[in-house]
């Protein structure tokens, strides 16, 4: 993404009449046009859709003459008036601490194999016409999310990188979570390996606190990248596991094809799955300027347990085109 840095010019003048050093600003910006088709076995939910995703990144960032390295992070979704994530981090020799409404360690060391696949489609699982919301997991993430936390990441050592992340939700007294999670980098065989692993677990008012643990493998060589992963969720009414596999192919001349798959099912919702298949291309038309082509199939079936007894089996196909630009 080009980036625009901002001269610090305009605020000579308050330099002169301050120590304090005078932040680099960069700003940047994205947007998105969806197209999608929907043919599915529920005729409420099938039918075309349009819609758009604008955002607009402006950083803050202070070298200090000790060393240390303070970003002050602002991303806010201009197409619906909501912030995105808004952090400051502080990085030196210690390695680095982000605090605020941010992603956290499970979202940063998951390892899910769908993040090959740019736009798959889930399905909508939580919509009036389905019945009740599906809780089932549909891909192999941490659960991350723009959760108010505070996280430490390590500094690096050879090819590990690791964190921990502590916060809270909304305002409540079983919401507060800690988060782990590690990679670890490394060639072999003219690849390059990566493992990842993240948990995360939060506390409740019951007996049962919510965890949730990402795990996996990427190995890139040369053009082609592949993964493979796995999530589960415990909580006091699910037991689920995900697996998922993904590759991903760069043909050169600005295309990329790949696919993917992802299966999950809940031992404490007896015959709730969930199964996905997804095919995609994305071209490079010009630096800034993609398109993106996905063919989703998903089947989804509701178990006799308390969380999808009210759901309906839900299974289709999903066809959208993607334009997407970036300044």
């Amino acid at each position: 993404m080009r980036k625009y840095l901002l001269s610090t010019s305009a605020l000579a003048g308050a330099a002169l009449l301050s120590s304090a050093a005078v932040a680099d600003v960069s700003i940047s910006g994205s947007f998105e046009f969806d197209y999608a088709a929907r043919d599915s076995n529920i005729a409420a939910l099938d039918g075309n859709l349009m819609g758009h995703d604008q955002e607009v990144h402006v950083n803050f960032t202070n070298k200090t003459d000790s060393g240390l390295t303070i970003t002050a992070q602002n991303q806010f979704k201009t197409s619906t008036g909501a912030q995105d994530d808004v952090s400051v981090s502080v990085a030196g020799g210690f390695g680095k601490i982000v605090m605020g409404q941010t992603d956290g360690v499970n979202d940063g060391y998951e390892m899910n194999a769908m993040g090959l696949v740019q736009e798959e489609e889930v399905g909508t699982l939580a919509t009036t016409a389905a019945g009740t919301t599906a809780t089932i997991a549909t891909n192999t993430g941490g659960g991350g999310g723009n959760n108010s936390q505070v996280s430490y990441h390590l500094p690096a050592m050879g090819g590990l990188t690791a964190g921990i992340s502590v916060g809270t939700g909304a305002i409540a007294k079983d919401d507060e979570f800690t988060a782990f999670g590690f990679k670890y980098a490394m060639e072999t065989g003219g690849a390059a390996v990566t493992l990842g692993y993240s948990t995360k677990t939060v506390e409740t008012t019951t007996s049962d606190d919510n965890d949730k643990v990402s795990m996996g493998v990427n190995v890139v060589m040369g053009a082609a990248s592949l993964t493979v992963s796995q999530g589960n969720t415990e909580t006091a009414t699910a037991d689920e596991t995900s697996v998922a596999g993904a590759i991903s192919y760069d043909l050169g001349n600005g295309l990329v094809v790949s696919a993917g798959v992802v299966s999950s099912e809940d031992d404490k919702d007896a015959g709730e799955e969930y199964d996905m298949t997804t095919y995609e291309a994305a071209y490079t038309i010009a630096s800034g300027l993609s398109a993106v082509l996905n063919i989703s199939d998903f089947d989804y079936a509701k178990g006799t347990g308390s969380s999808s007894v009210s759901s309906n089996d839900y299974n289709g196909t999903t066809t959208s085109l993607s334009i997407k630009a970036t300044f």
